[in-house]
C-alpha cells in the first residue's frame, strides 16, 4: 500500500492529510501557534512517508524576465544573481522557463517567483526535518493550477478558485503559461459569489496596468465552483465585452481526476492536493537542504532496485551456466581434438617452408639501400616547413608561384651528401606595400634571402624586382605596372652527411 502525506499551508493554519492508495486515511488541522506546531510534531511520530507541502499565501511574488540562453555553470550563476536581486530575503524561490524566443538572440522567457515571507513556512519545514520526514517539495496553488487549464483554447485565461483555508485565488495564464496570481482572503460576512463579482473587476484592471492583457483583448474567466455557486454567479456577473465567463463544476473535475471525495461546496483544496500527489511539478520552492531525507530515500530505493536486478541477473546467469555445463564437456573434447589436428597441420606446413636464411652483411646492405632510397623522397613538410615559416615572417612578400623538383646538377656543399639529388624549389613572388621606396624593397628581399640561408638552404636570386644597375632607369620603372617588383629565387638543399639536419649554410 502506498502512503503519502499532503500538507496544505495557509496564513494561519496547516492542514495535514494522510493518504493511503489515493484515499484519505486521516485529516488534521494545526494552528499557527506554539501549541499547534507541537501537536504537528507529535502527529508526525506515526507518519514517515513521502510528504508534499502545498502553500496558498498572499506573500507569493511573480516576476517576468527575459535572460540570455545559457548552459551549465553560467546559467546557474545567472539565475542566482537574479534571485539575489529579486528575493534576497527568502530561500523559497524558483525560476521557470516559459519558452525560448524564436527571433534575435533566441533568449529565454523566464518566470521568477518566490514565497516572500519565509517566517510562515520555515517553522513547519524545520519540524519536518527534525522528524526526518522525506519532504519531496514545496509547491504553491498557482503551480498546481497549470494542468487544469491545459485543455482550454483561450490564450488569455483567468482561473478563479476558492480554498476555505486561504481565500479566493485568481491565476492568470497567457498561452497556457502562468504569468501572475492573486489571493484575496474572504471574510465571514462575504459570500463566495460576492467576492468573485467584486474581485474580478479589480483583477482585470490589475492585468491591464501590468500590460499582461493586450489592449482590446477579451479576458476569458474560468470559475471552479459547485452548481449552486454557478447559478448564483450567472445572475450577478457583469455583462460586458471585456470578460467572457465559463464554469467548471468542481464535482465533475473531481471525477475526471479520479478523486474519491464528496464535494459539498466550492472548496477546491482537495482538487489541488490530489493533483499535487498525482502529478507534482518538476520545479518547486524547496532547496537541497529541505529535501535531504527525500533524496536519501530515492538513493536507497535506487540501490535496492539495482541490487534486485543484479541478484536476478546473477541467478539467471548461474542457471544458464549450469544448463550449459553438461554440453561444455563434450564440446571441450571435440575442441581439444580439433586443436591437435590444427597443430599437426601447422608443423607440416612449417617443415615445407623454403630456406630463407640471409647473411648479416646482406641484410645490412639492404637496410642501407632502403635508408638511402628514403632520403630520395623526403616528406614535403620537412622541405617546405622552414620555407613557409620564413614567408610568415616576411608578410610583404606575396607568393605567386612555387615549383619543386629534384636535381643532381646542383653544387655540392660541404657536410652534404653528393650522391643524392638536391631538392630545388623555384619561388616566384613580388614585394608589396613599398610604394617608390626601392632601397627598402631591396633590403627587405636581402633579409628574406639571408633568413632562408640561415635555415640551411642555398639561395640564388634569379630575377630582381627592378634594374638597379647604373644603366637602369628608375623613372621608367615607376611608370610600369605594379608587378614590376616581382622577383624569383632558386632555393636548394641536399641531405646532410649525419643524422642531424644539414648545418651547411652557403651564401646566397
Amino acid at each position: 500500500m502506498k502512503y503519502t502525506l499532503l500538507l496544505f499551508l495557509s496564513v494561519d493554519r496547516l492542514h495535514a492529510q494522510h493518504m493511503a492508495d489515493g484515499n484519505i486515511a486521516v485529516q488534521r488541522d494545526f494552528t499557527d501557534s506554539k501549541e499547534g506546531r507541537g501537536e504537528f510534531a507529535s502527529f508526525l511520530q506515526s507518519v514517515k512517508c513521502t510528504t508534499y507541502l502545498l502553500t496558498d499565501l498572499i506573500e507569493e511574488d511573480f516576476r517576468h524576465e527575459i535572460v540570455p540562453h545559457l548552459f551549465g555553470r553560467s546559467r546557474t550563476a545567472l539565475l542566482q544573481r537574479k534571485f539575489d536581486q529579486f528575493y534576497r530575503g527568502t530561500p523559497f524561490h524558483q525560476a521557470t522557463l516559459l519558452h525560448r524566443q524564436k527571433t534575435g538572440r533566441r533568449d529565454d522567457d523566464m518566470l521568477f517567483s518566490a514565497l516572500t515571507n519565509p517566517s510562515l513556512i520555515t517553522p513547519w519545514v524545520n519540524i519536518l526535518l527534525e522528524q526526518n520526514i522525506p519532504l519531496a517539495g514545496i509547491y504553491s496553488v498557482p503551480q498546481i493550477s497549470a494542468p487544469l487549464v491545459k485543455d482550454q483554447t483561450s490564450k488569455h485565461l483567468l482561473l478563479v478558485s476558492w480554498e476555505k483555508f486561504s481565500g479566493l485565488r485568481q491565476t492568470y495564464f497567457s498561452d497556457h503559461h502562468l504569468q501572475v496570481s492573486r489571493l484575496t482572503p474572504i471574510h465571514v460576512d462575504l459570500t463566495f459569489h460576492e467576492a468573485v463579482v467584486r474581485e474580478l473587476a479589480r483583477t482585470y484592471q490589475y492585468l491591464k496596468s501590468l500590460s499582461l492583457l493586450p489592449s482590446g483583448q477579451t479576458l476569458d474567466v474560468l470559475i471552479l465552483c459547485n452548481s449552486y455557486a454557478r447559478d448564483e454567479l450567472q445572475g450577478k456577473l457583469p455583462k460586458n465585452a471585456d470578460m467572457r465567463y465559463s464554469f467548471a463544476d468542481i464535482a465533475e473535475v473531481g471525477k475526471q481526476l479520479k478523486i474519491n471525495y464528496q464535494f459539498t461546496d466550492s472548496d477546491a483544496s482537495q482538487i489541488f492536493l490530489h493533483q499535487l500527489a498525482a502529478h507534482p511539478p518538476k520545479s518547486n520552492y524547496a532547496n537541497a537542504a529541505h529535501t535531504h531525507y527525500y533524496d536519501l530515500r530515492l538513493v536507497k530505493h535506487s540501490l535496492n532496485v539495482a541490487s534486485a536486478v543484479l541478484l536476478i541477473g546473477m541467478i539467471l546467469w548461474g542457471a544458464n551456466n549450469f544448463w550449459q555445463s553438461s554440453s561444455d564437456a563434450k564440446e571441450a573434447l571435440a575442441l581439444k581434438a580439433e586443436a591437435q589436428q590444427t597443430l599437426n597441420r601447422a608443423q607440416q606446413i612449417t617443415l615445407a617452408f623454403p630456406n630463407t636464411y640471409a647473411p648479416a652483411a646482406d641484410m645490412k646492405s639492404g637496410v642501407s639501400v632502403m635508408r638511402k632510397l628514403n632520403s630520395y623522397s623526403p616528406a614535403p613538410l620537412d622541405v617546405m616547413g622552414p620555407i613557409s615559416a620564413v614567408l610568415d615572417r616576411h608578410p610583404q612578400i606575396q607568393l605567386d608561384d612555387l615549383a619543386w623538383q629534384m636535381s643532381a646538377a646542383e653544387p655540392v656543399a660541404s657536410n652534404s651528401v653528393s650522391d643524392i639529388p638536391a631538392q630545388v624549389i623555384t619561388l616566384k613572388g613580388r614585394l608589396v606595400d613599398f610604394a617608390n621606396d626601392y632601397r627598402s624593397a631591396l633590403n627587405y628581399l636581402e633579409v628574406f634571402q639571408h633568413d632562408l640561408t640561415e635555415q640551411g638552404y642555398r639561395v640564388t636570386l634569379l630575377t630582381k624586382p627592378f634594374d638597379a644597375s647604373p644603366s637602369g632607369s628608375i623613372t621608367d620603372q615607376r611608370e610600369a605596372r605594379t608587378n614590376t617588383l616581382g622577383f624569383s629565387v632558386k632555393i636548394s638543399r641536399r641531405p646532410g652527411t649525419s643524422a642531424t639536419p644539414n648545418t651547411n649554410r652557403p651564401p646566397a
